[in-house]
């Protein structure tokens, strides 16, 4: 039992945290920025065919839960007719082996939605996004994961009756991916680069941050309102605070910077800061609201119990069993027993 226990909190650490999902969430949801990245795994008939400036995020999705971000856009000689992209986009920052399960359940979960609204089930790209600490090589589809080390011995025509579904998959680790994101000279080189070298990042200092947020996301900034900017900032730096330890001390140095460097604007600067007060005063808030409802649940079970228990005490007094036993078998002491007797 304490070899299991050591084991799951052994795995509970290799996890990480939600920071990566957030960000990542933050900085596709820009349809630019998503193009660019889907651009690297579409092929040149889909190009062709799929019209990327017309790229809508599927707010909904999030409230079904169906993926990290689910993406649509529509035919260039059907304008009307929208495909559904999931985007497994559906990012992963460690070797899930349950991933395919996952995209299998998303798979369903589109089909069955879009049959509802549309009349008809639409097509669906998936894509994994891997940012993890060590290169890994994923399956590319759910055959070779689950008969990975028999798959060749399985006849071809047996194989067509196995269920099957292929992923694209967008690693950061991998050479070539880096290689054209780079020599293309795409917006996003900033974003995997940064995804990249995070965990190695301990305690960045001022210069790191002021780094990042100029070097790695100037083309992204570049263009947007002063809100806008101050959003993506706020993402950034909440991102480097849980994602590496980043100190307010050193923030606020890197802040002085942006702002003297007129990345920043003075104004907004108290919003970011302010955010993330009420952010973390909010997750104190919502830590507590969870504690409360689990005592909450406890004195429910708890009560439920000494409910229970009475009422067997009650129906063994009934059959007036000795006090001495009832409080050897219910643990309850003789003299609570006599107590409920007597309101009997």
């Amino acid at each position: 039992m304490k070899k299991k226990l050591k084991q799951a909190r052994k795995n509970t650490r290799k996890k990480p945290t939600c920071s990566h999902d957030s960000f990542f969430k933050l900085v596709f949801s820009d349809p630019k920025l998503a193009r660019e990245l889907l651009e690297l795994t579409l092929t040149k008939a889909e190009n062709q065919v799929f019209n990327l400036n017309d790229i809508k995020l599927e707010k909904d999705s999030h409230k079904k839960q169906l993926a990290d971000l689910v993406l649509s856009f529509s035919f260039k000689n059907y304008p009307k007719e929208r495909m559904a992209l999931l985007t497994i986009l559906e990012h992963k920052s460690y070797h899930d082996k349950d991933a395919f399960e996952q995209f299998l359940k998303y798979q369903i979960l589109i089909r069955e939605l879009s049959i509802k609204q549309k009349g008809h089930p639409l097509p669906i790209i998936l894509i994994l996004f891997y940012h993890g600490k060590q290169p890994m090589k994923w399956k590319k589809s759910l055959q070779e994961e689950d008969f990975k080390d028999f798959l060749s011995k399985i006849p071809v025509e047996t194989r067509e009756n196995m269920l099957n579904f292929k992923l694209r998959i967008i690693n950061t680790k991998d050479p070539k991916i880096r290689k054209i994101v780079r020599n293309k000279g795409s917006k996003i080189w900033g974003v995997i680069k940064l995804l990249d070298e995070v965990w190695d990042i301990k305690e960045p200092s001022a210069e790191k941050v002021k780094t990042i947020v100029k070097d790695y996301f100037g083309d992204i900034l570049n263009g947007k309102t002063k809100r806008e900017v101050n959003e993506t900032v706020i993402g950034i730096v909440e991102y480097l605070r849980d994602a590496t330890g980043l100190k307010l001390k050193e923030w606020q140095k890197a802040e002085q910077g942006l702002i003297e460097e007129g990345i920043l604007n003075k104004g907004g600067i108290m919003n970011i800061r302010e955010v993330i007060k009420e952010k973390g005063r909010w997750e104190g808030k919502r830590e507590g609201m969870r504690k409360g409802r689990q005592e909450g649940i406890q004195k429910g079970i708890e009560k439920g119990i000494q409910k229970g228990r009475q009422e067997v005490i009650l129906n063994m007094l009934k059959e007036k069993m000795n006090i001495s036993v009832i409080s050897k078998v219910t643990g309850l002491p003789a003299r609570e027993i006599k107590k409920l007797k007597n309101g009997a």
